[in-house]
């Protein structure tokens, strides 16, 4: 999965745009500072920043030359500022492009898409993503953005299933025939429990998140949008 840094210190565009990114199948990584992101660009691998230029502290073009360095990757700075000096700047420091607000998200990921040509999935799928929460299977390690989620086996168990049916009812019968190798009597609560303690990890770190009884059909998982739906 290809990662993308956007540094972008306006917290509601910055989430809209990662959201937006994150559906499109890209794992976002988000600050709205230059010193958060520099710590963030030599701590961790990315393939593309996407970065404002008016930062709190030091600008997007002093992030830039500070990390050139050591990140190799496409840069796309991302301003209101609208001079052809300004332009040129961030095109002088090996900036692939330079977007200017208010912008399309669309536009943004046709840029990306430029820039970081898509990847042909395996046949075996390693991992699973939703918004900011995502799975690696073959590691057996959860991830809500940056933040590992400290899961049992269970629960780890319990999250994957809802999230391969993202936005369905999972049934009671089901999970315990699957997880628990056993027929749902009607009384057993081991599920409920668990559905419980997975959606007070998640809420923990982001209250976006919910796992929802669904009073006489079974389990189901969701996210709140800043427009206030469910998706």
């Amino acid at each position: 999965m290809q990662h993308i840094l956007l540094v972008e210190d306006d917290a509601e565009l910055c989430k809209l745009v990662a959201d937006f990114l994150q559906n499109e199948g890209y794992q976002v990584s988000s600050c709205g500072n230059a010193q958060k992101a520099k710590k963030l660009l030599l701590a961790q691998r990315f393939d593309l920043l996407v970065c404002d230029v008016m930062l709190p502290g030091s600008s997007g073009f002093d992030l830039v030359k500070q990390i050139r360095q050591q990140f190799k990757g496409p840069v796309l700075f991302m301003t209101a500022q609208t001079s052809v000096g300004a332009q040129l700047q961030g095109l002088e420091l090996g900036a692939q492009d330079y977007l200017l607000k208010p912008l399309d998200p669309r536009i943004l990921l046709a840029k990306i898409k430029v820039f970081l040509p898509a990847i042909v999935a395996e046949p075996d799928r390693t991992f699973i993503k939703r918004h900011n929460l995502h799975i690696d299977q073959v590691a057996g390690r959860v991830f809500l953005d940056t933040e590992e989620l400290r899961l049992t086996n269970a629960e780890l168990q319990l999250l994957q299933t809802l999230l391969e049916n993202y936005g369905a009812v999972v049934s009671r019968e089901r999970l315990f025939r699957e997880q628990l190798t056993r027929e749902y009597d009607g009384v057993d609560r081991t599920m409920d429990g668990r559905a419980s303690r997975l959606r007070k990890k998640l809420q923990q770190q982001d209250p976006n998140w919910n796992v929802q009884v669904v009073w006489g059909q079974g389990y189901r998982i969701s996210h709140t949008s800043l427009a206030g739906g469910d998706e």
